[in-house]
């Protein structure tokens, strides 16, 4: 899979700075990180915008993109490479035990077995899950005290560069959000859309400025309106976790096998969810949370001034404005 920085919404300069490294080369270069590159970045939505004449993506095109995020903060925060490689370290791990559909099943995987990607990820990063030991070998060649990384990925360091990963606003929903925007059409997409690499300047840069930040709240606040609690979307995302919780034959390390394999297994699941359309879906009720994203403009300070609010939600099909 060759990388085209513009179809997948990563800077190029960055990337090659990324890869210049051998440390981050070598998990890249991984088989347990080329599995990401079978595991779609939407999960079950991604089976509904196959039509759409646009790149879908896929959990290694975003982790790419983060990793050279974090590679960014560490440029622009001067950090030592001791401190810069436990951050893109992180970057590069953070979606490793990510299972096939993505976050479409998970929620199912951890009810029924309570395994998530979190925990997946750390079991990949301790050797112990069932896709061996290649990425904590390479960890310990090269002196990288695990604990501590999995402290930033736990969000339990207290390292001021955590704050990367772990701050309200950080590199991984930065990419996330952007790259959610690119799977509407062409007259769907807002206008004006600052680059991610550009809103990690203007977040973690001197002097502060808000423009391309205010710019990405408003648009995180329309990507969760628009597409994540799209009535069909939130439809899709329910379809797989029922096929989790009452298929017998679906077992726990099914959570880090590639989504071509899942396919295999379980082919009726993928062809009803390219099946699944507005006019097909059941009248039932769901439940969802509902996230606002708002703007205080009297203040500066970051958390003060982006507002985040997460409403437990039901709506049955039946409800207009909701698809």
């Amino acid at each position: 899979m060759k990388i085209d920085p513009i179809r997948d919404l990563i800077d190029k300069n960055l990337l090659e700075e990324l890869h210049a490294g051998s440390l981050y080369q070598e998990i890249i270069n991984s088989q347990i990180f080329e599995r990401l590159k079978d595991i779609r970045f939407l999960g079950a939505i991604d089976y509904l915008y196959k039509k759409n004449k646009h790149k879908t993506h896929s959990r290694y095109t975003h982790t790419l993109s983060v990793a050279t995020l974090a590679l960014k903060y560490s440029q622009l925060s001067k950090l030592k490479f001791n401190d810069e490689k436990y951050l893109v370290c992180a970057a590069l791990l953070h979606d490793i035990g990510h299972a096939p559909l993505s976050h479409s099943m998970e929620p199912a995987f951890k009810k029924r077995f309570g395994i998530s990607h979190h925990s997946a990820s750390n079991s990949i990063i301790q050797g112990t899950s069932p896709l061996g030991k290649e990425i904590a070998s390479i960890l310990k060649k090269y002196q990288i005290d695990i604990g501590k990384l999995i402290g930033l990925l736990d969000n339990k360091s207290q390292e001021k560069y955590a704050v990367a990963l772990s701050g309200s606003i950080n590199v991984d929903t930065i990419d996330g959000i952007i790259r959610t925007h690119s799977y509407l059409r062409n007259e769907e997409k807002y206008s004006n859309i600052p680059k991610a690499v550009h809103i990690v300047e203007e977040l973690f840069g001197k002097p502060k400025r808000y423009g391309a930040i205010d710019k990405f709240w408003g648009l995180k606040d329309g990507i969760y309106r628009d597409i994540i609690n799209k009535k069909i979307n939130i439809y899709a995302d329910n379809v797989t976790q029922k096929h989790v919780l009452s298929n017998q034959n679906v077992f726990v390390d099914e959570f880090y096998w590639t989504e071509v394999k899942f396919k295999e297994k379980y082919t009726f699941l993928f062809e009803e969810l390219s099946a699944i359309r507005l006019k097909n879906i059941p009248a039932e009720a769901l439940n969802y949370n509902k996230r606002s994203y708002t703007i205080d403009g009297r203040y500066s300070d970051i958390g003060k001034k982006y507002l985040h609010e997460k409403t437990p939600s039901v709506f049955s099909f039946n409800q207009p404005g909701l698809c």
